[in-house]
C-alpha cells in the first residue's frame, strides 16, 4: 500500500526534474546560439537590408543618402555595360561548373578506392581548402607567367609558343575559371566521398555479376547513386562562380585585359568604389541575388521532390 502511495509522489517528482533540465538545457541553448546570432545580424541580415534599402537611393559614400525610387532600377535598362558582364558571369558559370561538378566526382572515385597510401593523395587534393584567395592568386600567377610558368614551358617542350595567359583578351577568362575550379575541387571531392561511401558493396558487386564493367558501373550506377550529392555540389558551385571569379580578377588582372573578366559581380563592384554610385551598384547586387534565387529555388524545389517520391 505505502508503495503504491508513493508511485505519484516519484513521478511528479520525476516530471519536475524533467523541466528543469528542460529549462537547463533551453538556458544553455541560448547561451551558445545568441553569440552567433548577433554575428550574423551584425554581418549578414543588418548589411543586406542596407543593400536593399541602398537600391532605392542615391548616394556618393562621401555625401548624403537620398532616396531616389526606381530611378537605379530603370538606369539598368541604359546600362550599356551591364550584358556584357552578365555574359561575363554566365560564360564563368559554363566554364566552371561542369568541369568542377564531374572532375570532382571523378577524382572522389578514386580516392575512395582502397589503397594502401591513399590518405597521402587526399591530402593533397585538399590542400587548396587551406589557401586563401590571395595566396592562390599569387601561386598561379607565377604557374601562368608567359615566360617562367611552367604551363609555357612544357607546352615549349612539344613545339606549342603559349600565350600570354593573364594579359590576353582570349585566354585570361578561361585562366581565371581554371583557379577558381583549383579552389572548389576539393569542397566538391568531400562531398561526392561522403556519398560515395553510402553506397551499398552489394549493389556494385551485383552490377559486376550482371556483366557491368568498370566504365558502366561508374556512369550507370555509382553516379545514378550519388544524384543527391550532385544536386547539392550543382548548387554550391553556381554560387561559387557567380562570386570567386570576382575575388581572383580584382587580385590578378583588375577586371582585365579589356574588362574581358569583369563579371556581375565586379562590376557592381567598380561602380560602387570607381564610380562612386553605392545606389547602382546596390541595384546591380540586387540583379544578381534574384539571379542567384532563378537557380538555387528550382534545385530546391528539384531536391524536395526527389525527397518525397523516395
Amino acid at each position: 500500500m505505502q508503495s503504491v502511495a508513493t508511485a505519484p509522489k516519484l513521478q511528479k517528482v520525476t516530471l519536475a526534474r524533467r523541466k528543469k533540465l528542460k529549462r537547463n538545457d533551453r538556458f544553455w541553448v541560448a547561451v551558445f546560439i545568441t553569440p552567433n546570432l548577433v554575428m550574423y545580424s551584425l554581418f549578414i541580415l543588418i548589411p543586406s537590408a542596407a543593400g536593399v534599402l541602398l537600391s532605392f537611393c542615391e548616394w556618393n559614400i562621401l555625401g548624403p543618402i537620398s532616396w531616389v525610387g526606381l530611378d537605379n532600377y530603370r538606369q539598368l535598362f541604359d546600362d550599356e555595360l551591364l550584358a556584357p558582364a552578365f555574359g561575363r558571369t554566365l560564360k564563368f558559370l559554363v566554364l566552371g561548373v561542369l568541369p568542377t561538378v564531374f572532375g570532382g566526382f571523378l577524382v572522389a572515385v578514386l580516392l575512395n578506392w582502397k589503397v594502401k597510401g591513399i590518405g597521402v593523395f587526399r591530402a593533397m587534393f585538399f590542400l587548396p581548402l587551406t589557401i586563401s584567395s590571395a595566396v592562390a592568386g599569387i601561386a598561379w600567377s607565377s604557374i601562368f607567367n608567359p615566360e617562367a610558368g611552367w604551363i609555357n614551358r612544357i607546352l615549349e617542350i612539344v613545339g606549342i609558343t603559349g600565350p600570354e595567359w593573364l594579359s590576353s583578351f582570349t585566354w585570361a577568362l578561361p585562366s581565371i575559371t581554371i583557379i577558381v575550379i583549383w579552389l572548389s575541387l576539393p569542397l566538391v571531392i568531400i562531398l561526392y566521398l561522403a556519398g560515395l561511401q553510402r553506397i551499398s558493396p552489394e549493389i556494385l558487386e551485383a552490377a559486376a555479376l550482371d556483366g557491368a564493367n568498370a566504365w558502366q558501373r561508374l556512369w550507370q550506377v555509382i553516379f545514378p547513386c550519388v544524384s543527391a550529392t550532385t544536386i547539392l555540389v550543382v548548387a554550391i558551385e553556381i554560387l561559387a562562380f557567380l562570386s570567386a571569379p570576382f575575388e581572383i580578377s580584382l587580385l590578378m588582372v583588375q577586371g582585365g585585359p579589356l574588362d574581358s573578366t569583369t563579371s556581375l559581380a565586379y562590376y557592381a563592384y567598380k561602380v560602387a568604389f570607381e564610380q562612386f554610385e553605392v545606389g547602382y551598384s546596390a541595384a546591380l547586387v540586387m540583379v544578381q541575388f534574384f539571379a542567384i534565387l532563378s537557380v538555387v529555388v528550382p534545385i530546391a524545389l528539384i531536391r524536395k521532390y526527389r525527397k518525397a517520391k523516395g
